[in-house]
C-alpha cells in the first residue's frame, strides 16, 4: 500500500515524521507497509478486547505517539517493533480507563450464579495501578488469543459497552448467531469461566498467584 494511503490515517502528523515511523520499520518500503499494517491490526485487537469503544481510533492514536517518538530521535531497539507500539498502548489504555471510570459510577454486576465469577476486563481495570498490571494483561491477550474466532468475538461482543448499550449488544448478537438470548446468556457465562481459569492458570505459572486454579 501505498505511503501516502497510509499517511491520510494520521492527520495530525507530518510526512516526515510518517516517514521516519517506516523507516524505523523496516529499510524497505514495502515491507515497512507491511509491518505497519500488521502493528496496526494488533493493536486494534489489544484496545477491542479490553472494551474501548473505538478500539482502530485508539491504535492511530497509538501511532501517532509513536511516530512523533521517532520523529524527535527515540530509536526502536527491540527486534520485534511491536513491543515499542503496545508500551504506549498500555499508557493509553490506562489513561482510556482512568477517563472512563469518571463517567460511569459502576459496572453491571456479571455474577449470574452462587459462584461471583469477575470478568477479567474488570479486572484489569481496578487493579491496573497495581504491580500485577502487566502480568495480568498479558494474560488476558493471551487467552483471548487462544480461542478460536467465533468464541472470541462472541464473549468480546458479549461484555462489550455499558448498561444500555449492552443490552442492545446482546440482543443484536443474538440476532445474528440466529440463537434464543437465554442460550446466548448460558454459552457467555461458559466461556467466561474458560477465560477467567485460562487467566487464573497463566498468573500462576508466573507466580502472580499463590493457588492454582481449582480441578472442575
Amino acid at each position: 500500500m501505498d505511503s501516502i494511503v497510509l499517511l491520510k490515517r494520521h492527520e495530525n502528523l507530518s510526512r516526515e515524521a510518517f516517514d521516519k515511523l517506516l523507516a524505523a520499520l523496516d529499510s524497505n518500503r514495502d515491507e515497512a507497509a507491511r509491518e505497519y499494517e500488521r502493528i496496526r491490526g494488533r493493536l486494534t485487537n489489544f484496545f477491542e478486547y479490553r472494551g474501548c469503544s473505538s478500539p482502530l481510533d485508539y491504535a492511530d492514536i497509538t501511532i501517532n505517539c509513536a511516530a512523533k517518538k521517532i520523529s524527535e530521535g527515540r530509536e526502536v531497539y527491540s527486534s520485534d517493533p511491536l513491543s515499542y507500539f503496545m508500551g504506549i498502548a498500555r499508557n493509553i489504555l490506562q489513561e482510556y480507563w482512568e477517563y472512563a471510570s469518571k463517567r460511569a459510577a459502576s459496572l453491571e454486576d456479571m455474577s449470574d450464579t452462587r459462584h461471583p465469577f469477575e470478568d477479567p476486563l474488570e479486572t484489569m481495570r481496578r487493579e491496573d495501578e497495581t504491580r500485577q498490571s502487566d502480568a495480568e494483561l498479558t494474560c488476558l491477550e493471551q487467552c483471548l488469543d487462544g480461542m478460536n474466532g467465533e468464541n472470541r468475538s462472541l464473549i468480546v461482543g458479549y461484555y462489550v459497552g455499558e448498561r444500555g448499550n449492552k443490552i442492545e449488544n446482546r440482543k443484536r448478537l443474538a440476532a445474528e448467531l440466529n440463537v434464543p438470548p437465554g442460550n446466548l446468556r448460558l454459552k457467555a457465562f461458559r466461556l467466561r469461566e474458560k477465560l477467567e481459569n485460562c487467566v487464573n492458570s497463566c498468573l500462576y505459572e508466573l507466580g502472580m498467584k499463590q493457588n492454582p486454579v481449582p480441578a472442575n
